[in-house]
């Protein structure tokens, strides 16, 4: 242990006297006195300065208990994010959907029926594709001249090319110069003019191409050489017009038969992703997606266990009362390393919440939110117990395999992952109602915590955990801390500033009064010495 010595101030160059100008003054430390000055004031400001490190300690107990409550706000913080998920329905109906075949996936929404369904895929959607029929002889890049590109390119009268390209729902011009212009400007400009479809132009195979960007019948690729023969060059072909259509597909689903423009379809709150045709018939199957569920609550268990943990660490953290916050003398004075002023610090930091009765309104809370029952639930699971099938009312969680240790546990959670599943897929709704209740059979929400779900009121209760904590020591976040710590802190911040002011200026008296004494004890050595010389030239001369 550091031990706690008496703190030594540095002296300070301010002086001031009433009767002495401060400005003609300079320090003497016993030229005249022969006195230690400095230290004769050093140990006067030393005895002065101790209800002024009192305060600083204070301070720093303060700052350091603040900091502890901030932390315990994270971790509440923290356990609310994970909490608030189980307060939203949507958590406990998402579906799982499986298909026996791979040419089918599909998702459904949480408000979809636990149904099987039969699909049959004909046929996909196809969008449209034109494509040179064959490598195009070609004399330099598509980045050069179509003139120096393509072998027997006609134009216009007046030495463009005109051409017509279209996407089924509209149709635009384009006009290029070949002398100037290239493939690659051509292609540039159908990529951005707005057409559901894309051209291209592949360096290894020299081909190029056009495909509509949309799939479905009511899409197709077309052209049309308005003047020129750029698009039969490209395309190898004599046509001057040409038009390539997209395919719907074709499916039936539950006995009913339909046509799609996407792969992408939905049907009664299923959505299909169709990969290829089916062999027959398949089956896709929509359930309960109780692994995420399962899921959901096991991150729930651990976060509130760790943040119990931690709480309940703060709240019995040992207090090593000898280990006062370190001085100012003591930090500066070089007896002690960095690693013994980190040691002591640690124990002088412990135990600031041991006992805290908001840690402790915090736990009980958090502890009595999960275990009391839920009132007014009607909704049955059938569990394991035993050996037996038991059907009860899911209105407390260890119903549902959720218990609580006892108080020497600290109160953790634990859980029967298999009776949980069993209630899920017995009950998904009494089991979701048992975390989310929040509104009466009129609608009306519930103000009554005994009548709320386990998440719902875990959530207010860790809101007024955080509420209350905030209240005593404040937020990193907050641009003016008003909280009581806060003002504690500010109020010593003054004290310790009006305290300093009068030490400094207790210092400077001290100073002027020493310096006083030396010019006065100056003064006489001076006169003494003139009586000296002059008593000593008087007896020379009667000799």
């Amino acid at each position: 242990m550091i031990a706690m010595s008496s703190i030594s101030a540095t002296s300070s160059s301010t002086t001031s006297s009433s009767s002495i100008d401060p400005n003609t003054i300079n320090r003497v430390s016993g030229l005249a006195s022969g006195i230690d000055v400095d230290k004769i004031v050093s140990n006067l400001m030393a005895a002065a300065r101790q209800p002024e490190d009192t305060l600083k300690q204070n301070l720093q107990i303060m700052q350091w208990k603040q900091d502890d409550y901030r932390t315990v706000n994270t971790d509440l913080s923290t356990l609310k994010d994970t909490v608030s998920k189980l307060r939203l329905q949507g958590s406990y109906l998402t579906k799982q959907v499986d298909s026996s075949s791979t040419a089918v996936t599909a998702t459904a929404g949480t408000s979809t029926s636990n149904l099987t369904h039969t699909i049959e895929v004909t046929s996909l959607a196809t969008g449209a594709v034109l494509t040179s029929a064959a490598a195009i002889s070609t004399n330099g890049a598509d980045t050069g001249s179509l003139n120096t590109m393509l072998n027997g390119l006609t134009t216009g009268a007046d030495g463009n090319i005109k051409i017509a390209i279209g996407d089924g729902e509209s149709t635009k011009e384009f006009t290029i110069n070949p002398a100037t212009q290239s493939l690659n400007d051509l292609i540039g400009q159908i990529n951005s003019s707005g057409l559901n479809l894309k051209a291209s132009w592949d360096d290894n195979l020299d081909r190029f191409y056009l495909t509509s960007t949309k799939a479905g019948q009511g899409n197709s690729v077309s052209y049309t050489d308005e003047s020129g023969n750029l698009m039969q060059q490209l395309f190898g072909t004599s046509a001057a017009t040409q038009t390539v259509s997209g395919t719907d597909a074709q499916v039936k689903i539950d006995g009913a038969s339909y046509s799609f423009n996407s792969n992408q379809i939905q049907v009664n709150g299923v959505t299909y992703s169709l990969k290829g045709t089916t062999s027959g018939t398949a089956t896709v199957t929509v359930s309960n997606d109780v692994d995420s569920i399962v899921s959901t609550i096991k991150d729930f268990i651990t976060q509130y266990n760790s943040t119990l943990s931690d709480l309940n660490g703060k709240l019995t953290e040992k207090v090593y009362s000898d280990y006062k916050p370190l001085t100012d003398s003591q930090l500066s004075s070089g007896n002690y390393t960095d690693t013994q002023i980190d040691d002591y610090n640690a124990k002088a930091k412990s135990g600031m919440l041991n006992n805290d009765s908001l840690l402790s309104g915090a736990i009980y809370s958090m502890r009595n939110a999960m275990s009391s029952p839920v009132s007014g639930l009607s909704g049955q699971v059938t569990v394991t117990v035993g050996s037996q099938q038991v059907t009860t009312a899911a209105n407390q969680m260890g119903v549902i395999g959720i218990t609580t240790g006892s108080y020497t546990d600290n109160g953790k959670l634990t859980l029967d992952e298999d009776r949980l599943r069993e209630a899920l897929q017995s009950n998904p709704q009494a089991v979701m109602d048992l975390f989310t209740k929040s509104t009466d059979a009129s609608g009306s929400q519930i103000t009554n915590s005994s009548q709320q779900g386990l998440a719902m009121r875990l959530y207010n209760s860790l809101n007024n955990s955080i509420s209350q904590i905030s209240n005593e020591a404040g937020s990193s976040s907050d641009l003016v801390d008003e909280s009581y710590i806060g003002k504690e802190i500010s109020d010593t911040n003054s004290q310790i500033s009006d305290m300093n002011t009068r030490l400094q200026d207790m210092e400077t008296r001290y100073y002027n009064e020493f310096t006083v004494m030396e010019q006065a004890i100056s003064q006489l050595n001076a006169q003494g010495s003139w009586l000296s010389q002059m008593f000593s030239s008087s007896s020379s001369s009667s000799s």
